[in-house]
């Protein structure tokens, strides 16, 4: 009797370059079913976890080559953060609107409890760590979960600031837990729904939140828009 085993290759890194992992796993994938790699998977995998270097901030670029894809990872100067390079900022514009957008990052800012959900639990994380980089230079200090398992539900009746995501056939059950205080992310819906005892959002200076609102729809209001149509 054949046994065929399942392999499974997970990239875990402290830098968010989410997108490069995922086109090189792809790839590293594709070169394994089409029955061209010469070298054992393991080299493959040696290849980005120990020899490709991760590029200083400023304007090197380290590059490398699987199948015909080129991936171009680089970090930004120290003042700016890695994420305005390394994520599809896209994604977050083509599921919420300006307005909630911003009302999304105005209770980070102010360290609400905030839970995202979808049922495209892919988009989860690249969202959360988007958003994440729209505090810069400020930090996000808390619990931060982007993809909350099952068995973590509990957490969210917890009294402490915290930033999750959760696979919205999970949400239901969810909502047992769930804190009064928390913010409810539909990014399936455009939807931001305010738990029944949020604290009230003091206002942004007006002045700023017009001038805000302005630049992100001059550069990203389309995107929104394209994605409804």
């Amino acid at each position: 009797m054949n046994f065929q085993h399942t392999k499974c290759v997970v990239l875990l890194s402290t830098y968010p370059y989410l997108m490069a992992f995922r086109e090189y796993l792809t790839q590293l994938n594709r070169l394994s079913k089409v029955g061209e790699m010469t070298l054992p998977i393991e080299r493959y995998i040696t290849n980005i976890c120990l020899e490709i270097p991760a590029p200083p901030p400023g304007s090197f670029e380290v590059q490398t080559t699987i199948l015909d894809s080129i991936i171009k990872i680089w970090s930004p100067p120290h003042n700016q953060p890695i994420a305005w390079v390394s994520l599809p900022f896209s994604h977050l514009f083509q599921c919420l609107d300006i307005d909630n957008i911003i009302l999304v990052w105005h209770c980070l800012v102010l360290e609400r409890q905030v839970l995202l959900t979808s049922t495209q639990i892919s988009i989860l994380t690249t969202c959360s760590e988007i958003l994440l980089s729209l505090l810069f230079p400020m930090r996000w200090s808390h619990a931060y979960i982007p993809l909350l398992p099952k068995f973590l539900i509990p957490i969210l009746s917890a009294p402490m600031p915290f930033f999750c995501g959760i696979d919205k056939a999970s949400l239901a059950e969810a909502l047992y837990d769930l804190s009064p205080e928390c913010v409810v992310v539909d990014l399936d819906k455009n939807l931001v729904t305010l738990g029944p005892e949020t604290e009230a959002l003091p206002p942004l200076p007006p002045q700023q939140a017009a001038s805000l609102r302005s630049q992100l729809e001059i550069n990203a209001g389309v995107v929104f828009r394209e994605a409804q149509i």
